[in-house]
């Protein structure tokens, strides 16, 4: 019996002194996984890495570069501490972590660094770190918590200060990064100058994706970015007054998915209040659905672009740069995409606009090889609709508004002296009637009881408005 406890004891110890360092040895695996996954986005570039394994904790070091092109936009200094699991116990006593096993606890600090000259290095050097907690799983999923602090610069010279309230949120990923869920808030960002200033105020993002197609390296699923509210003011030129832009209620919202190596797509853009040029709007925003893309095609197109992005070019390149995307396209559209805008809506306290569109391409010629090679294919494939609806006095409105401006500078461009507002407003809203009667007249709109319409169709070449075939030659001329 004693035998048998000492061979406990020592198993005991042995898992105690052993585990540790094995579970480093797959942290190390998993943490380059890590670095490799973002490291292939084709935006963010490996400058150096460095890993110290240790037996209860290793080091590492990374610095990357995030680049648009071939432009190196800012750099990043993450250094970590990697605890081992399964009972990383150097974090638990930390309170980085609970007494759930883990594979590895990461401790991470993030170090903005200006890239090349930047225009914006000063404050790019002020930016404090941000803190990046992850828990591994077994699997090799996890959770990251970030914690961003925010800051505050003095006024400088020219009255100008930064304000920033941080930011916070977690990211959680499944094994391989095939699914990855983002909650990310900001409660706001204040710049002010000496006669201006922009103020962005509770931002919201939450992302949960799903990333598919070779390598898996491509997202679908849901996005929903909010804003509360976005002001800019600023001083007019010559004058003591201000002008201001403020939006509010803003929200972005996207989906998409991906079946049998069809996408398809939709999303929309709201907001609740708009004040600009002393006019009120809101609410507004629109809805676009797209339809039935085929995937291979798809990323061949995104790979073309990503290959050809801010690289300068000469005639030859850019002919062979079109030559490659027209031997994309039948692809693309073999599947009969199509877009509809779905809802436009915007309310003014003069009335309101709505609209609607649709284009959708009939790619069932397609198995016909000289039939899709011939460009007069997409003139007979393209069908077309679209609606717009605006109130009468919207319109009007917008017409007379206009039309003061316009004969306002006219009579400034003759050097003569500008009449006084009521007879400019006169003058203009004879001329809005003249302007709105001319475009009934030639079809353009059609009247009724409460609105100004407009109705298109494209089909097999032909434009019809408003239900009368439209005579192209008439409105280019002989």
């Amino acid at each position: 019996m004693r035998r048998v406890i000492i061979a406990i004891v020592l198993l005991i110890v042995l898992a105690v002194i052993g585990l540790p360092y094995w579970f480093g040895i797959q942290a190390e695996k998993a943490y380059n996984d890590i670095v490799s996954t973002y490291s292939g986005t084709g935006g963010v570039s490996v400058l150096e890495k460095s890993y110290e394994r240790g037996w209860l904790n290793s080091t590492a070091s990374t610095v990357f570069v995030i680049k648009n092109g071939d432009a190196e936009l800012i750099k990043f200094e993450e250094n970590d501490t990697i605890y081992h699991g399964p009972f990383p116990v150097q974090a638990v006593l930390g309170g980085s972590t609970g007494l759930t096993p883990v594979m590895a606890v990461i401790d991470s600090k993030l170090v903005a660094i200006p890239a090349g000259d930047s225009e914006y290095e000063t404050l790019i050097k002020k930016l404090p770190p941000a803190n990046l907690l992850t828990r591994l799983s077994f699997d090799g999923g996890g959770i990251t918590d970030i914690t961003v602090p925010g800051i505050e610069t003095e006024q400088g010279e020219k009255g100008e200060k930064l304000k920033w309230d941080g930011l916070t949120g977690d990211v959680k990923f499944s094994p391989e990064f095939r699914d990855v869920d983002t909650e990310l808030n900001s409660p706001g960002l204040n710049i002010t100058g000496k006669d201006s200033s922009f103020i962005i105020t509770g931002v919201d993002l939450v992302s949960r994706l799903k990333y598919v197609g070779p390598e898996n390296k491509y997202p679908v699923g849901d996005i929903d970015f909010k804003v509360a509210q976005v002001t800019v003011r600023s001083k007019k030129e010559q004058s003591d007054e201000y002008q201001e832009f403020a939006v509010s209620g803003i929200e972005l919202k996207g989906n998409s998915t991906e079946s049998e190596g069809n996408l398809d797509s939709t999303h929309s853009l709201t907001f609740r209040k708009l004040d600009a040029g002393g006019g009120k709007y809101g609410p507004g925003g629109y809805e676009l659905a797209i339809r039935n893309i085929d995937m291979e095609s798809w990323i061949k197109i995104q790979e073309l672009l990503k290959k050809n992005q801010n690289a300068p070019q000469t005639e030859e390149q850019r002919a062979a740069f079109m030559a490659e995307l027209m031997k994309i396209a039948p692809g693309l559209i073999k599947k009969s995409p199509e877009i509809e805008l779905t809802k436009l809506n915007i309310t003014t306290s003069d009335g309101s606009i709505d609209g609607y569109l649709k284009i959708s391409v009939d790619g069932s010629g397609l198995d016909n090889p000289e039939i899709a090679s011939n460009p007069l294919f997409l003139v007979t494939a393209i069908k077309a609709s679209a609606k717009l609806s605006v109130t009468k006095s919207l319109l009007e409105t917008i017409i007379t508004d206009y039309k003061k401006e316009e004969i306002a500078d006219d009579f400034r461009k003759a050097d003569d002296e500008v009449p006084p507002p009521d007879e400019i407003a006169g003058m203009a809203k004879e001329e809005m009637g003249d302007e709105i009667k001319g475009l009934m007249d030639q079809g353009v709109i059609t009247e009724s009881d409460k609105s100004y319409d407009l109705n298109a169709t494209y089909e097999m070449g032909q434009i019809t408005l408003n239900g009368q075939p439209l005579d192209m030659q008439s409105l280019i001329g002989d």
